[in-house]
């Protein structure tokens, strides 16, 4: 095998599990371990697949349910995050840009002076 032929083919692998998504991964057996750490210090994405029961945990259903209530995350928002690819949010994390409704306005507000200059003592 040429070197040419080796850097293309694990170019490809590399870039056909980055189109995967977490769903896609679990069912490859890639992300079939069960995630061991308190729902407080888990990341969105293992929060959504336990809560989802797509992954085990040693956590009770409870505690996993409170934070998945107090990240205020729904069934579905979670079903589109673990359905969500890699790539994807790959993208996204690097624009920084966040989804804002259309309604709000992000107009700026004055910030006001104090109406006399503070007068050093």
């Amino acid at each position: 095998m040429t070197t040419r032929f080796k850097t293309a083919l694990i170019s490809l692998a590399v870039m056909s599990l980055t189109a995967c998504s977490s769903h896609q991964m679990n069912q490859l057996g890639l992300r079939s371990s069960s995630v061991n750490t308190y729902p407080n210090n888990m990341d969105t994405v293992e929060l959504c697949e336990v809560a989802n029961g797509y992954r085990a945990t040693n956590q009770t259903a409870v505690s996993v349910d409170s934070e998945v209530w107090r990240r205020q995350l729904s069934n579905e928002q979670c079903e589109s995050i673990v359905r969500e690819l890699y790539m994807s949010r790959f993208i996204r994390s690097l624009s920084n840009t966040t989804v804002t409704p259309a309604n709000e306005s992000n107009t700026p507000h004055p910030t006001p002076l104090p109406a006399e200059p503070v007068k050093p003592k």
